[in-house]
């Protein structure tokens, strides 16, 4: 049995789908790609259980073939042949053979009938949307999902198609990050899921920056997206989100208006002495404008202050220092906007003039 393909194509498609192979080979063959022949080419899986990728990719095949080898192998052997060059393989009782001009490569496989497969759901509903869009909602978001949190539904992100809008919301429990956009073509119906952390990951190594379709799908448990010459389907966290608009706050009295690139200057740059812990810093905010301070268990300290506009009384406030460069870091816009009530309340971070990215920061107690 033997297959042919160029050497460019199937890079991509291996580069695209690997993601999904577990690392930690809980089960060795979850580390493989299953390789079939298929009408129209090629095609290749991948899974972990909880989410997988199928794509397709053009060559020839014998029909028959249907073997699992090592994705991360394969995928280091195909990429070391000479650019647009013709990759011959065949399959020789339980190794793969792979070869391109003089070089000659013989990998273990494991027969693709033994290759776990995620159940797929049928999608009861598909969305269009341009990769630019739903990358950008991932990237101003993503960085608040929890990472190792009990509230296991933390460790996502909410994404929301609610009448014309698409929506993308993660917290975890500290600070909330949510974003939002426009939909030419609204579902019939509002559908919503939790997407796992590794899912997301996936999305944004893969979404391109440019107006290309991907079509979102929703079924119960799970979501697809699909690409055209591959698909993501994954498992969804089954649990209740936070009601996150509780959370916003509303009608802030205090409002400190800063250049962006300024304020995250001046916070790694005190970080420098701030507690390797707690990472807290205190931001005080007045009349003439404010001051970001830290200090560690040495005594040591660190104080910058900076140009602002502030209307409300003087404020102080302790923040994860953390926190707040990672909301500068995914606002693009020249100036921010802090919203303040007091010492004790939670801040309201934005564009400045507001978009439609909202950014909620709780008080740190130093």
């Amino acid at each position: 049995m033997e297959l042919s393909f160029n050497r460019d194509s199937m890079t991509d498609a291996l580069q695209r789908i690997v993601g999904a192979a577990e690392k930690r080979l809980t089960m060795p063959i979850l580390g493989n790609v299953r390789i079939r022949a298929v009408d129209d080419g090629i095609q290749l899986d991948t899974t972990d259980l909880e989410l997988a990728w199928l794509a397709r990719t053009a060559g020839e095949a014998s029909v028959g073939v249907d073997c699992s080898v090592s994705v991360r192998k394969l995928l280091d052997v195909v990429r070391a042949a000479p650019a647009e060059a013709t990759v011959q393989a065949r399959i020789d009782g339980e190794r793969l053979v792979v070869g391109f001009g003089a070089s000659r490569f013989s990998l273990a496989t494991l027969p693709g009938g033994d290759f776990p497969e995620l159940e797929s759901a049928e999608m009861e509903h598909w969305l269009t949307v341009p990769q630019r869009l739903l990358r950008r909602l991932i990237e101003a978001t993503m960085f608040s999902m929890a990472q190792q949190d009990v509230r296991y539904y933390l460790q996502g992100l909410l994404l929301v198609a609610q009448g014309a809008t698409l929506r993308c919301v993660a917290t975890d429990g500290h600070r909330l990050a949510l974003t939002e956009a426009d939909l030419e073509n609204p579902l019939p119906a509002d559908q919503e899921c939790i997407i796992p952390r590794k899912t997301i990951q996936e999305l944004r190594r893969n979404l391109l920056d440019d107006e290309t379709p991907v079509q979102v799908g929703f079924a119960p448990g799970q979501v697809a997206f699909d690409f055209g010459s591959a698909k993501l389907t994954s498992k969804v966290i089954d649990g209740r989100f936070p009601d996150y608009e509780r959370v916003i706050p509303k009608d802030q009295p205090a409002v400190l208006i800063a250049e962006r690139e300024d304020l995250r200057q001046a916070l790694n740059r005190v970080a420098i002495v701030a507690n390797d812990k707690f990472r807290g810093v205190r931001l005080m905010a007045g009349p003439g404008g404010c001051r970001v301070v830290t200090h560690n268990a040495e005594r040591e300290e660190a104080e910058e202050a900076l140009p602002a506009r502030y209307e409300g009384d003087e404020i102080e406030i302790g923040f994860n220092l953390t926190y707040l460069v990672d909301v500068l870091g995914a606002i693009a816009a020249d100036q921010i906007r802090i919203e303040l009530r007091d010492g004790n309340s939670s801040a309201l971070v934005m564009a400045e003039p507001p978009d439609r990215a909202r950014y909620v920061v709780m008080p740190m107690r130093l």
